[in-house]
């Protein structure tokens, strides 16, 4: 049996992908990329796992380019393109090397972050540590990894902390088990990655059709294009441009449907133990709904046939269409665990209401 060093660090397994025989003792000195020594406590919110069908080489841009948020996300967290401004200055810090990767530093890209002050910190080959500093003293944290599985998928592990904005406690929705509270908080989450999904995959179709070098390819002279071009020539000068497949073969891109751009089963829920879970008890309590509502029918069928009041034969058949509507409810519910394609209705993913 092949075995390989590990560890369990910040709730994160970390492995060390070599079973060569001095392999142990190489890992022990190398130190993993962790979120750092902050201000924010690193333990208040959780972590969120997706492996989306995007390379990892797009999946990275994406968290170089902060300024795509206010066009691309429009609607969420107080995105919009009116609140918009330019990046006044987008700049490298430091020296750029093969292990150490690279630091940016830029302003801010919107009304309401404006003077703060923003640092992205590219530990090859997979973190992106990023942390905003306001004005007012405020802050927030962005620690993202971005794991290559196979060609044409990369595995999103991702943590945000922020004292910026106060969580709104919802005494009801404490109530519920801990894990289903997680599962509806990610089931929750997804327009704004289908979003990102959306975009990130026409770039992978407009790069399978040309057949020019990216820096022929795009036109990038703006300051919110820096954190790109800078990714881009560290792969290019210290990766090869791209990652290294070890007995795996690189197959020609093919474009995607949206059943399977937007499969939300196998790129989070299949991997979370909190969504699985979450599953399977509103698949329970649904199916427990229907054989209620059947028993409720019959009952008020009998109370028919034996010339029972009409008012209590009202409330089994109220109690049977209230059980029948938390059963529909709850099929909506468990949709958003297995895919963002809606059932009823047109088959097309709504990005923006």
């Amino acid at each position: 049996m092949t075995t390989y060093p590990t560890q369990v660090l910040q709730e994160l397994l970390w492995i060390w992908a070599d079973n060569s025989p001095t392999a142990f003792e190489d890992s022990t000195l190398k130190q993993s990329v962790l979120i750092p020594e902050f201000q924010l406590d690193s333990s208040a919110t959780d972590w969120f796992m997706s492996e989306v069908p995007v390379g990892y080489t797009i999946s990275f841009e994406s968290s170089f380019d902060p300024s795509h948020a206010q066009f691309l996300h429009n609607g969420i967290a107080g995105f919009s393109p009116e609140r918009a401004i330019p990046i006044k200055h987008f700049e490298i810090f430091g020296e750029i090397s093969a292990e150490n990767g690279f630091t940016l530093k830029h302003s801010g890209y919107n009304i309401f972050n404006k003077d703060m002050d923003a640092t992205r910190q590219f530990t090859p080959p997979c973190s992106n540590t990023t942390i905003y500093k306001y004005s007012n003293g405020k802050s927030a944290l962005f620690q993202l990894y971005f794991v290559p599985t196979e060609p044409g998928y990369c595995k999103h592990i991702g943590k945000f902390i922020t004292d910026t904005f106060p969580q709104k406690r919802n005494f009801w929705f404490e109530l519920l088990p801990k894990y289903l509270q997680t599962g509806l908080r990610h089931s929750s989450s997804y327009k704004l990655s289908n979003q990102d999904l959306s975009m990130m995959h026409s770039q992978a179709v407009n790069e399978s059709l040309g057949d020019k070098p990216w820096q022929k390819s795009y036109f990038m002279r703006s300051f919110a294009d820096i954190g790109i071009v800078t990714f881009r020539k560290w792969l290019d000068e210290f990766a090869g441009g791209k990652p290294a497949w070890q007995g795996m073969k690189e197959v020609p891109f093919q474009e995607l449907s949206d059943e399977q751009l937007y499969d939300i089963w196998h790129r989070h829920t299949k991997h979370c133990p909190s969504c699985r879970q979450s599953l399977v008890l509103i698949d329970k309590v649904k199916a427990f709904c229907q054989n209620f509502t059947a028993v409720l029918a019959i009952l008020g069928l009998l109370l028919i046939v034996v010339n029972v009041p009409t008012k209590i034969v009202l409330i089994p058949v109220l109690l049977s269409l209230l059980s029948l509507i938390c059963s529909y409810k709850l099929g909506l519910i468990r949709e958003r665990f297995i895919s963002s394609v809606p059932k009823k209705g047109l088959p097309v993913v709504d990005l923006y209401t």
